[in-house]
């Protein structure tokens, strides 16, 4: 998981610096910089993975840039601390991009395993070269061309496939059915158009039963007369094709005539249970075009995550019912100050306040609008 994240002249990430959890809730008012944050880790991980952002929206260099710098020369740069199971120790990766954007070769960019460097280069020469009797000419980022050394892959792989950024459409899983989806990055798409082999990965894997089994019963807590959600074929599946029993008998729907906030559900699902589970998982606003009823259980699904093995949940939120299922510790507050967006912790007040149970999270949005806590007073 990513313990922290820090960014420097993305948008309006001037230079922030956030620790995450397990679990991360980021709250704030519209504008301040929460979608920007979230995006900032999908265009690290596109840049690493594609060399370049496949969102189209991101591709023009200089609208990325802070908009108090975007006349003068800028670097944008990017520093990770993450763990892996199964390795005790802590990657650090960093990567500084050229002014020139992402097809020019990078400023800086390392990695640390612990107190271990594999690799360091600056300005188009090694300060660390990897160890290896040939050694790849520094300038594109290197963490991506060193297939030899497994910590150097396991890094990458952290970085690239084993994050996911969703952000599921009202039309998710709707016409969309009538293909399979092309695969951009391994597992579900960002855009769940893939979803029918995500699907098939699941009710595939008959070492664990219990996978579809946890889906299915979270489903009949959204709607009772689910009783499964199956594949038209194994093969070549064209459909996903829902269950709905009445009085001992069986009604198939495809999922595409559901209606659109049980498909929005049923993708945060998928994506929360794909095979193989992703590291780290990132959902923006998933309350939207959902039954408020339902929001709990998405909640509990997203705090089960974590200990369940299927990666780490970073979100955002505007909605008060959503967040009254987190605790104060798992929530992040973002805001503006002047034109750069901070990220903190909340205030030692509301803090205090909901331990105490005198205001409800989801109060935060509402009654009183969430405070970053000062970094003065906090080490005090």
């Amino acid at each position: 998981m990513i313990h922290r994240f820090r960014v420097q002249n993305f948008k309006s990430l001037e230079d922030i610096s956030v620790d995450l959890g397990d679990v991360t809730v980021l709250v704030g008012r519209s504008g301040t910089g929460k979608t920007n944050f979230v995006t900032a880790l999908a265009y690290l991980r596109d840049y690493l993975y594609f060399g370049k952002p496949q969102n189209p929206e991101l591709q023009d260099w200089h609208r990325l840039l802070p908009a108090t710098k975007q006349k003068q020369k800028c670097h944008m740069s990017f520093e990770l601390e993450f763990d892996v199971k199964g390795i005790q120790e802590s990657f650090t990766y960093c990567v500084t991009l050229d002014q020139d954007g992402p097809s020019g070769p990078v400023t800086r960019e390392s990695l640390r395993l612990g107190d271990q460097t594999f690799f360091a280069q600056a300005e188009g020469r090694w300060e660390v070269e990897p160890q290896l009797v040939s050694v790849p000419q520094p300038g594109p980022p290197a963490i991506g061309r060193i297939p030899s050394i497994s910590e150097i892959v396991i890094a990458y792989t952290a970085l690239t496939s084993a994050i996911g950024c969703y952000d599921f459409p009202a039309t998710v899983l709707g016409d969309m059915d009538q293909r399979a989806g092309k695969t951009r990055i391994s597992g579900l798409n960002d855009d769940a158009s893939n979803y029918l082999q995500t699907l098939k990965d699941i009710v595939s894997n008959l070492q664990d039963l219990n996978l579809r089994k946890s889906i299915t019963a979270t489903l009949q807590r959204l709607n009772p007369s689910v009783s499964a959600v199956e594949l038209d074929s194994i093969q070549q599946p064209k459909h996903a094709v829902v269950g709905h029993k009445f009085d001992e008998k069986t009604l198939a729907l495809t999922l595409a005539q559901e209606s659109g906030g049980f498909r929005r559900f049923y993708a945060h699902l998928l994506a929360l249970y794909q095979l193989p589970p992703k590291q780290t998982l990132v959902f923006e606003e998933p309350e939207n075009g959902i039954y408020p009823g339902a929001l709990g259980l998405l909640a509990d699904e997203f705090k089960d995550a974590p200990s369940a093995g299927r990666g780490q949940v970073i979100l955002t939120t505007h909605s008060p019912r959503l967040l009254d299922h987190f605790s104060e510790d798992q929530i992040r507050v973002v805001d503006l100050d002047g034109f750069q967006t901070r990220i903190g912790r909340i205030s030692r007040e509301q803090r205090e306040a909901l331990q105490e149970q005198l205001l409800e999270p989801g109060e935060l949005l509402t009654v009183d609008p969430a405070r970053i806590e000062d970094t003065e007073s906090a080490n005090a």
